[in-house]
This record gives C-alpha cells, sequence and structure tokens, in this order.
C-alpha cells in the first residue's frame, strides 16, 4: 500500500530504542527522510545506522524534550536543515518503574516530588513539542503529529495512577490540538499500547525463565493474563507493531483521521 510519505520530512523524538526506533525505520522505509530526537547521541546514531541499512536518509539531532529552550532549538534546527517538518512522532514518556520510586509507597498518591517528575517527563515533552511543531504546520497548510500515549488512560489501577494521569492528560490534550489544527490541514491523534516488549521487559522475561525453568513465551502469556483480564492477546507487542500503526496514522491513508486514539493492545475490554 502506497502511504504518500515520500520526501516528507519527520521529526522522529525518542528515536534512540523502542517504538522510536523502529518508527524512524518503518518510516524510512516509505521513504520519508527522518530527524532522529533524543538524549544519547550513541544511541541515535545507531538508529540512524539502521535507517541507512534500509535505504533511508537520517539526521541525528540529540536534544532533552524535558528542557523547553532545547525543545526550541531542536525544532529550529529541524526546520532550517529540512526546510519544513511535515511529520512529527513523540514517543517519550518513561515508566515508573516502581524501584525508581523507593520513597513512594503508594504510587495511587505518591508525594509532590514524584508527581512532578512524571508531569515534567511523560506529559510536558508532548506539551513542549507540539506547541513549537503544531504551529509551524498550520501556517504551511499540512502535517501530521502522532503521541504514544498508553492504554492505562482508559484503565484504573494503582501502580499506574501517576503514569496513567499523565497520559490521560495527554489524550485530552491531543483532542484540543486535532480541534485546532483540523482547521489548518493538520492532524493531530494519538496510539494508545498496551505492553510493549522492549529491552528492560525482555530482561525481566528472560530473568523469570531461567529462574523458573520455563519458556519466555510461557512466562509472557503468564504475565499479560495476570493483568486482570485487561488484554486478550497472550502476548506483548513488539515495537515494530506499533510503529506500523503510528506509521499509517502518519501517512496519507489516513488523511480523515483525526483526534483519534487509537487502541494497540492485542484486544481490551476498554474503549
Amino acid at each position: 500500500m502506497e502511504l504518500g510519505l515520500g520526501g516528507k520530512s519527520a521529526l522522529v523524538v525518542g528515536a534512540g530504542a523502542d517504538v522510536g526506533r523502529a518508527t524512524a525505520i518503518s518510516l524510512a522505509r516509505e521513504g520519508a527522510r527522518v530527524i532522529l530526537v533524543g538524549r544519547r547521541r550513541e544511541a541515535l546514531e545507531g538508529t540512524a545506522q539502521l535507517v541507512e541499512a534500509a535505504g533511508g536518509q537520517a539526521q541525528v539531532l540529540p536534544g532533552d524534550a524535558r528542557d523547553s529552550a532545547d525543545v526550541k532549538r531542536m525544532v529550529a534546527e529541524a526546520q532550517a536543515a529540512a526546510g519544513r517538518i511535515d511529520l512529527m512522532v513523540n514517543t517519550v514518556g518513561p515508566y515508573p518503574y516502581p524501584e525508581n520510586y523507593p520513597d513512594v509507597p503508594e504510587p495511587m498518591y505518591g508525594n509532590d516530588a514524584s508527581w512532578a517528575e512524571i508531569f515534567d517527563t511523560v506529559f510536558m515533552p508532548a506539551v513542549r513539542l507540539s506547541r513549537e511543531v503544531i504551529p509551524l504546520m498550520k501556517v504551511a497548510g499540512s502535517g501530521s503529529v502522532v503521541h504514544l500515549a498508553a492504554n492505562s488512560a482508559r484503565y484504573y489501577k494503582p501502580n499506574t495512577a501517576q503514569y496513567a494521569a499523565m497520559k490521560s492528560a495527554l489524550v485530552h490534550a491531543t483532542k484540543n490540538w486535532a480541534r485546532d489544527a483540523g482547521k489548518c490541514g493538520v492532524r493531530v491523534n494519538a496510539v494508545l499500547p498496551g505492553w510493549i516488549k522492549i529491552g528492560r521487559l525482555q530482561e525481566r522475561l528472560d530473568a523469570a525463565a531461567a529462574s523458573e525453568g520455563r519458556p519466555v513465551a510461557e512466562i509472557e502469556h503468564d504475565m499479560v493474563a495476570g493483568q486482570e483480564a485487561l488484554f486478550w492477546s497472550p502476548r506483548m507487542g513488539r515495537p515494530e507493531e506499533y510503529a506500523d500503526a503510528i506509521v499509517f496514522l502518519l501517512s496519507d491513508r489516513a488523511s480523515y483521521i483525526n483526534g483519534a486514539m487509537l487502541p494497540v493492545d492485542g484486544g481490551s475490554p476498554v474503549w
């Protein structure tokens, strides 16, 4: 299927690993020129090598989406280098693993420091990026933005309470950005992933399989099934599967999709 992405410039934020990396590679395969944004230059250069191996072009642009001034700089440099930003993908927003918050016994309530950190790392990067990029797209009269939100924005569990609250805020903001930008030919959507089988999670699966003497696939099935029947698939999603959904939403094939929250979770009772 021709997606109409050939020759377009795509800003991919969080491109150093996981879904961001997979999305950059997928966009490059569709003919887009990708600008890779993230905090770690080495990781971005690794993605650039994969993009070039896939026959694409990549520019490495290190920067921190937690810093407003740095976001302004990155967007200005990307605009200057490419001439315009046609597409933007935001995949940043790390999950707050409990071991990183030893002083927060109840994530549902947390403390001021934990709430402030998750606000600044999960929600505000999307705000900083959108307020710099979307106005440029509105002036150009076209553009497409996709944020990586989370399935947890639609259900309620104590251990994801702070993270899900910020992803819920992102969902709400995405709808507002879509409504504002739609009349200018710009679309803003979000993907709501379930479990993403990324490096840290894979390490947990491997360790559990080794400890229990069971296949990794069996451990994975049990982990997914143990989430209060929230997910119907017997496995977790691969980064490439989320990337495919993101690239479709960015493409001309999704030209009448705006303000949508697309679940990519293997099936779930929440909607």
